[in-house]
């Protein structure tokens, strides 16, 4: 399995509900950018899911429009979900996962057999794992500013 991580861009503060927390116009800038960067140098994944949480859904649309890869929701990648359970019944074995720290963090952590998080993901921050879920191994970690130099 390939597993590309992906947290959301940035977002606005607390309006009225987390759940309805929508992007800036930086972190659709910015987000945009690193997609681009991304997909110049890697294989897009073949498939997307995302967070319900609109500033996932908005952060997987972007990506899904530079990528060229469908977008699904799924309530497991929502915060406090259970992503790493879920994604050991993919049939898939290239994806896309977008969500929010740390329960991406937990996610890689589990994906790479630890037992705790050690992972701090930036906003519009990524990863590549391979293998399998709970003996994958760590590809890369990379900020937006190692994304987008300058």
């Amino acid at each position: 399995m390939r597993l590309i991580i992906l947290r959301h861009a940035i977002a606005e503060e607390l309006v009225t509900t987390d759940f309805e927390r929508r992007l800036t116009v930086e972190g659709r800038a910015r987000c945009r950018k690193v997609l681009f960067h991304f997909a110049r140098r890697f294989e897009a994944p073949t498939i997307i899911f995302s967070s319900p949480l609109i500033r996932a859904r908005q952060t997987a649309r972007l990506a899904a429009r530079v990528l060229g890869a469908p977008v699904r929701l799924h309530d497991c990648l929502r915060p406090q979900g259970e992503a790493l359970a879920w994604l050991r019944t993919q049939p898939c074995e290239d994806l896309m996962v977008v969500g929010h720290e740390p329960d991406l963090s937990r996610l890689a952590a589990g994906f790479l057999g630890l037992e705790r998080a050690c992972f701090g993901f930036k906003k519009s921050g990524m990863a590549l794992l391979e293998g399998q879920p709970g003996q994958g191994q760590l590809r890369w970690l990379l900020t937006p500013r190692w994304l987008v130099p300058g």
